[in-house]
């Protein structure tokens, strides 16, 4: 009778597939009204404007549902190292000049941070972007309990995230962390 007790009882929930996972971490992206985040260029920095080889390195900033984004950006500009803070809106994108802070129209450039946030940006790279998904595991990251998932993404679908510094065609490795409570994205590597 012990037994037949111990099989009816509550049952551990499975954890979810990868591709559930990520449906999840997609939808969470999608249904936020604010972020900040953290965009850390690893390697060569990314050319922000050819014309005077500027470069960034590092750009954080906040989110504003549904196309508001605004940074500071640490770019290299003739060998010097500054912050420069860009603002992308509808109306328009906008950045600081390096020397006087004044606020100018910004020039076309890879780095778009509305489109991080829009459709083809992190929501789109989660939902249909990411191949030969595995759940490594779970982590606690940023003291919150976390979802560690490994994949790869074409240089293509990354071009949002990465300021079109990976090349098409060509998969890369790529790493999501999301609440295991709330599917929130907390890190993507």
């Amino acid at each position: 009778a012990a037994l037949a007790l111990a099989a009816c009882g509550p049952r551990a929930t499975p954890t979810p597939t990868p591709a559930e996972l990520l449906d999840r971490a997609a939808q969470a992206v999608s249904a936020m009204t604010s972020a900040q985040f953290t965009l850390t260029r690893e390697g060569a920095p990314v050319v922000l404007d050819p014309a005077t080889n500027t470069t960034f390195t590092e750009a954080t900033g906040k989110y504003q549902a549904p196309d508001r984004v605004s940074a500071s950006v640490k770019v290299s500009l003739l060998g010097n190292t500054m912050q420069i803070q860009m603002l992308w809106l509808p109306e328009g994108n906008y950045v600081t000049n390096p020397l006087t802070q004044a606020w100018t129209q910004a020039p076309d450039t890879n780095l778009d941070g509305a489109a991080m946030f829009g459709a083809d940006g992190i929501s789109g790279v989660l939902k249909d972007g990411i191949q030969k998904a595995a759940l490594v595991g779970t982590e606690t990251i940023e003291e919150r309990e976390t979802y560690h998932l490994k994949g790869e993404a074409d240089g293509a679908k990354l071009a949002t995230l990465t300021a079109c510094a990976l090349t098409a065609g060509i998969s890369y490795p790529v790493d999501v962390w999301m609440e295991t409570a709330t599917s929130n994205v907390v890190r993507v590597h």
